[in-house]
């Protein structure tokens, strides 16, 4: 490859390495960016991807290689270096103030200022640029409405918003769509479309949803354990041949034959009620069944999985395990009584990030891994370095800082810990969001060995694919209620989709 120039690419990292303590995260990485293209990059979880934006953010520092901004040598030391040069990042989780208005978040530690040796904000010039900046993009929010009344959606449309409140060269979106449903992804990807043809905004793209490169992107770039596999054309590559670049090989069979569930029950719930959550909600799930539940974003679905485990409390209804009413007051009953719940905030909720795989995968099983009040460590080493091989968790070790992994490895933990506490039900929510496709075929894979073993499933999903594939039932939830059951087979993406919007005949209900 020749020089590179200002015409030819707005962003060109060459020959990046990265090491961390017993892990080669980048090795000699080559990833140029054209002016005015949507990059979309690639590649399982563990390829390279997150590390190898932080070292465009300033978030790391590459061990080596070199960094060129339209042609121009930089050093980017630090994220405020980043920023300095037109760069910006928009990550999974969302950085905005939710008790601040839209102007104000965007201009966050950027407000112009009245004195500055005062401290005085000018307001009026705030709101005014905010408004001019909106309404130069034909992005159309009220500057006052505060950011928590917003949808993720147009939470993530501020963010792009408050990336476009300096000249910004260069947007990276990793997981954009990943809580988007269909309707939500088409307006964000009119925004992108949008900056990138009438401002000649640059954007990484980073996925897991495979599908969406050819509805958004230029350019793919694909990593595979730390190295370049190769950049291409969206128009070179279907999806098929993108996968097969992606892992090496051909891909397996992705999803599972399910087995037919038995007669006896898992779960039952009778009339869950929660006032301005969950409307009368009745429910039964057989042994070895998975009920699919998807709807659109504020349906009800995590509401509902919480409900029953007990992270949230209720106004009334019944709760019966394997035919025996149970009392889930908190997550700690309901694990008393086998119900275990694999959160969508797995960071927050599912994790705790500062202790190592192993000492996660322990905590809901001490009373059963201990005797006599001490900890069986051999047995929870050997249970631990088991479950670690067969999700394939790629860590150097089980005492691997769980913050030191990827967000598909994370996943991974999470249902790890839940399989080794034995529950009798699984409440998944989301339970492949953020994972590379391996990591989704072998996250469907541990669900098939949990209904071989008799266990029911509760499968919280806005995948519609996802609850066509791996569900033996499908409930669809509007606005806190049951609106639609469907068995397997029945129905097809459109037939969700209406049901979730409450569309008849093309007319909404």
């Amino acid at each position: 490859m020749g020089s590179s120039s200002k015409d030819q690419y707005v962003v060109e990292m060459k020959n990046i390495v990265k090491k961390f303590p017993g892990v080669l995260a980048l090795d000699h990485v080559n990833f140029q960016i054209r002016p005015g293209e949507v990059h979309v990059l690639l590649g399982e979880n563990g390829a390279g991807k997150s590390t190898l934006i932080k070292v465009l953010s300033g978030a790391y520092l590459a061990d080596e290689g070199e960094i060129y901004i339209e042609g121009q040598k930089v050093d980017i030391k630090s994220p405020h270096t980043a920023i300095e040069q037109g760069l910006r990042f928009i990550y999974q989780e969302l950085s905005l103030v939710k008790d601040l208005d839209i102007a104000r978040n965007m201009f966050l530690g950027m407000e112009p200022m009245r004195s500055a040796r005062l401290g005085l904000v000018d307001w009026t010039k705030l709101y005014a640029q905010a408004g001019e900046l909106l309404q130069r993009f034909h992005i159309d929010l009220d500057l006052h409405k505060t950011v928590g009344r917003l949808s993720v959606t147009q939470q993530k449309i501020v963010e792009i918003a408050r990336a476009l409140t300096t000249q910004a060269k260069l947007i990276v979106l990793d997981e954009p769509t990943d809580v988007l449903e269909d309707q939500s992804r088409h307006d964000l990807f009119e925004v992108i479309r949008r900056l990138k043809l009438e401002h000649g905004i640059s954007f990484v793209y980073i996925s897991h949803r495979y599908r969406e490169v050819h509805e958004v992107g230029d350019r793919v770039t694909i990593l595979r354990d730390g190295q370049n596999e190769g950049t291409y054309d969206v128009k070179e590559l279907d999806f098929d041949a993108m996968i097969e670049h992606m892992i090496g090989g051909q891909l397996k069979k992705q999803y599972p034959d399910l087995t037919t569930p038995s007669q006896d029950e898992a779960l039952r719930v009778e009339n869950l009620s929660r006032k301005g959550v969950l409307n009368g909600i009745s429910l039964t799930i057989k042994k070895g069944e998975i009920l699919g539940v998807t709807g659109l974003m504020g349906a009800g679905k995590t509401e509902l999985g919480r409900a029953i485990a007990g992270a949230d409390s209720l106004d009334s209804g019944d709760i019966y395990v394997h035919g025996q009413k149970v009392k889930c007051a908190n997550p700690e009953r309901g694990i008393k009584n086998g119900i275990a719940y694999l959160p969508e905030d797995r960071k927050v909720l599912g994790l705790i990030q500062a202790h190592s795989i192993r000492s996660n995968y322990a905590l809901p099983s001490l009373d059963r891994l201990s005797v006599a009040g001490l900890v069986q460590h051999h047995r929870l080493d050997q249970e631990a370095q088991e479950y670690m091989m067969k999700l394939s968790v790629k860590a150097p070790s089980m005492n691997t800082y769980v913050r030191q992994l990827s967000g598909g490895n994370q996943q991974k933990v999470v249902v790890a810990k839940w399989l080794g506490a034995h529950a009798k039900v699984l409440i998944f929510d989301e339970p492949t969001r953020g994972i590379d496709i391996n990591g989704k075929r072998e996250i469907y894979r541990v669900m098939e060995e949990l209904l071989e073993q008799g266990v029911g499933i509760l499968m919280l999903t806005s995948d519609y694919t996802e609850a066509l594939e791996m569900s033996h039932r499908i409930i669809v939830m509007r606005r806190g209620s049951i609106c639609k059951e469907f068995k397997r087979g029945e129905p097809q993406e459109t037939d969700i989709l209406r049901e979730a919007i409450g569309e008849v005949d093309g007319v909404k209900v």
